[in-house]
């Protein structure tokens, strides 16, 4: 069952209920006052012929001899004639003997109409005689030690008649209402579940896999705060599923760039140690296939030892301590500089001293492979340049300038994916693998830092690192 059709039956239900106990109500109220006003007229009519009765006896006693009894059925039978009003019966009883009535049946009253009977009071009671309802008076009085009891029967059956016509017009009227109120709310309920549906159809839809489609419901209330929690969320799920799409395309293109990239050394160690194997090479063919085994099997130690950096920093904390820039850069240029010599490229730094919280031999790392990369894209007899200094109060810039071949837009996009090389002539015949980019990546980030790359073919390239400043009182 739908959740409107819930809400149609649970509301009809609950009318139903109301309407049924507000007319239950009204209907009983209406019987009881119908039944208390033929009570009073039956009090009314039984005073009447007491009243007469009494008149009647009085009169005849004082006026001549003889007993009550005597005269009283004479009495009723004048009483009962002047009496012009249909549905009212009476009988008088005096003592234990009835001694008038003008039906039969009067004298088969109940005693409860007797029992604690006083002189001047009255008792009453309703009785339905076959399928009719009576209204039961009996008042009592005294005549010569005696009890004298006006047994007096009105019809009741207005209040049952009233009672059960307005139980069916009742009836009627809350099935024309509940009717009409079933259409009113079947439209309501349509009406205010079709934001509903449409988060439904929307769900179903990203079930399916459509992650951008969006619920276009623009109410303010509760529904509507929902729609647009969902919106984000669909956001959040599609970019979760985009990052896991990259993610997987990443992995499937590391491990093709991989086996590519150790395909070529293996291909040379294998083909060069079988020649060596397989038959007599001259010495100096012998050391020339030594030293490409040799020159590979460092490429493949180099390339093993970077994929482990890589791993290990994607899966353990660094230990950050205060370190000195111009220390960093002092540091990480002793050891490039044999190389740099060899390839007569100069090296000019303007450093500003600053502190930063990092792991210094990570960041050692970091510089190396970015001044090994100007290194090989320079020339010889060229210069590379290191600056560095304090931009505001928050953060460091440290720069790393050569003048050399420089890259495209499409290289500084992918500059820093891993086995990514702008040009692979140069950076293989140099030993390179196209890790030492995506290294920097790596440990620049985990020193919340920010790494950003300037190029242009043929002029060279700036690479910036952006590090967060170490507060004085921290």
């Amino acid at each position: 069952m739908k959740f409107r059709d819930k809400v149609l039956c649970a509301n009809l239900i609950l009318l139903s209920i109301c309407l049924g106990f507000a007319g239950y109500l009204m209907i009983y109220r209406n019987f009881t006052l119908a039944w208390q006003s033929q009570l009073e007229g039956g009090i009314a009519s039984n005073n009447m012929v007491q009243s007469m009765v009494e008149y009647e006896l009085l009169s005849r006693m004082n006026n001549s001899e003889g007993l009550p009894e005597q005269y009283l059925p004479d009495i009723g039978a004048k009483v009962a004639g002047s009496i012009h009003s249909d549905g009212m019966e009476f009988a008088i009883r005096y003592g234990e003997k009835l001694v008038y009535s003008t039906k039969e049946e009067l004298g088969r009253v109940p005693e409860k109409l007797f029992q604690n009977l006083e002189v001047g009071g009255k008792n009453y009671q309703q009785k339905k005689v076959r399928e009719s309802y009576y209204i039961y008076v009996t008042s009592c009085s005294k005549v010569n030690d005696r009890q004298l009891n006006i047994i007096s029967r009105n019809d009741a059956g207005t209040a049952y008649t009233l009672m059960k016509q307005q139980t069916a017009y009742y009836r009627l009227l809350s099935i024309g209402m509940l009717a009409a109120t079933a259409v009113v709310l079947y439209i309501l309920c349509r009406y205010l579940t079709r934001p509903l549906e449409e988060l439904n159809r929307v769900s179903e839809q990203m079930a399916d896999g459509d992650y951008a489609t969006k619920a276009a419901v623009n109410t303010s209330d509760e529904i509507g705060e929902l729609a647009l929690k969902f919106n984000r969320m669909s956001d959040a799920v599609a970019g979760h599923m985009k990052a896991l799409e990259d993610m997987v395309h990443q992995r499937e293109q590391f491990v093709a760039d991989f086996t590519h990239e150790i395909k070529t050394p293996m291909t040379a160690i294998i083909g060069y140690a079988d020649t060596m194997r397989s038959m007599e090479l001259p010495r100096q063919d012998e050391i020339m296939a030594l030293n490409y085994i040799f020159s590979e099997g460092q490429r493949l130690e180099t390339m093993s030892k970077k994929l482990f950096q890589l791993i290990y920093l994607n899966q353990h904390e660094i230990d950050k301590k205060p370190l000195h820039i111009p220390d960093l850069v002092r540091e990480t240029g002793q050891l490039l500089a044999p190389f740099l010599k060899e390839k007569k490229i100069g090296l000019d730094t303007d450093i500003k001293d600053a502190v930063i919280e990092a792991d210094k031999e990570l960041l050692v790392t970091a510089l190396y492979n970015i001044l090994d990369n100007a290194k090989k894209a320079s020339g010889e007899n060229s210069i590379i340049k290191i600056t560095g200094k304090e931009e505001g109060t928050e953060r460091y810039r440290l720069t790393v300038t050569d003048y050399g071949t420089g890259m495209d837009k499409e290289d500084i996009a992918h500059i820093c994916d891993e086995f990514y090389m702008a040009d692979k002539s140069r950076s293989r015949s140099e030993g390179g693998a196209g890790l030492g980019m995506s290294l920097v990546f790596l440990i620049i980030k985990r020193h919340d830092a920010k790494l950003l790359v300037e190029s242009e073919k043929g002029q060279g390239t700036s690479v910036h690192l952006l590090f967060p400043m170490k507060k004085e009182n921290d």
